[in-house]
């Protein structure tokens, strides 16, 4: 299926900081310029990916100036998102930031007034921040990400209300279980406008990883009108049969996902992360079947034999639950 794809999440920033001489058309980062284009990518969120350690601002700082290098100097390839461009069809591939952990922006010991000033210069600068995950693994000032029991911090709290009208939606795909309910208590206890998503997360009733989403936490996300994207990494999908993809697919839709469904693929230079395999005891990081960025139109064709999807519902999941979910957090 040859539909245009918006993609909620990969790992290319942080691939680029780690090596002055990469580039972004390096294919061993699985999502680089030319595999967003085979792929029919139209948006690509980049990720600022930091772990929880002093040093995670400059981390985070230094991968917004790769993002700004990376569409000053290859402007036949990507460009920053705008609503404006976006309907156009001869844009080439646009990118708009997320953060993965909001130690990306804020230091364990700061004061929280000075991360809030930070986070409002990088909002300034850039227009357009897609998301904010409060935590990667283990846990921070904020909250309690994967891989801890700890729920939502009175930082965490905070950061909720600073969020509030900015037009950048909060992500669940690292939040521990407490967290994640924490959060969604927040917002309705204060009533804060603030759209869901969970950037990259699979469904834990098929595969039960910690990091994929259980069925409360997934029903919350579509009553609410969020996205939820289908992650690629294999431990995510089953340790060693990659057709349980669409098992995950068909899941989401027996929850009623039709509206909410999205790609998030989590693609990275897994080179990088020598421990993954024997974290997740797979084989390999991605199955061959889903190995990069031009594999879009394939998972789509797949979805289309093995369980009879409609091209109305395949293009939701390519990109038009996506782009419902954008001009209603980008609405002027």
């Amino acid at each position: 299926m040859e539909y245009p794809i918006i993609d909620l999440h990969c790992d290319l920033l942080a691939y680029l900081s780690m090596g002055k001489e990469r580039t972004p058309y390096d294919p061993i980062s699985r999502s680089s310029l030319t595999q967003l284009k085979n792929g029919r990518v139209k948006l690509q969120t980049l990720a600022i990916y930091t772990l929880t350690q002093k040093g995670s601002t400059w981390a985070g700082l230094e991968q917004l100036k790769l993002l700004k290098k990376l569409t000053a100097h290859h402007i036949q390839d990507c460009a920053l998102y705008t609503p404006e461009t976006f309907s156009n069809p001869l844009a080439p591939v646009q990118v708009i930031p997320a953060f993965e952990n909001a130690s990306g922006f804020s230091e364990e010991s700061e004061p929280l007034a000075q991360s809030f000033e930070r986070l409002e210069q990088i909002h300034k600068d850039f227009k357009h921040i897609l998301y904010i995950g409060m935590t990667w693994n283990g846990e921070n000032r904020f909250g309690g990400g994967v891989g801890s029991q700890n729920g939502l911090k009175e930082d965490g709290k905070r950061l909720l209300e600073w969020m509030a009208g900015k037009q950048i939606a909060i992500d669940f795909s690292h939040t521990s279980d407490p967290l994640a309910e924490g959060i969604l208590n927040h917002l309705d206890q204060e009533n804060l406008k603030i759209p869901v998503l969970a950037s990259h997360s699979n469904y834990r009733a098929i595969t039960n990883e910690a990091r994929n989403m259980p069925d409360w936490l997934a029903q919350e996300l579509i009553r609410r009108k969020g996205l939820m994207g289908i992650n690629l990494l294999a431990a995510f999908i089953h340790k060693s049969d990659p057709s349980a993809l669409v098992r995950h697919v068909e899941y989401a839709l027996s929850l009623g996902a039709q509206d909410s469904l999205a790609f998030g693929a989590d693609f990275f230079c897994d080179a990088d992360f020598p421990d993954l395999l024997s974290k997740y005891q797979t084989k390999d990081a991605f199955f061959k079947e889903y190995a990069n960025s031009e594999c879009y139109s394939s998972i789509l064709d797949l979805l289309a034999t093995k369980l009879s999807l409609k091209e109305a519902q395949l293009q939701k999941i390519a990109h038009a639950n996506a782009e419902r979910f954008l001009s209603e957090l980008f609405k002027s």
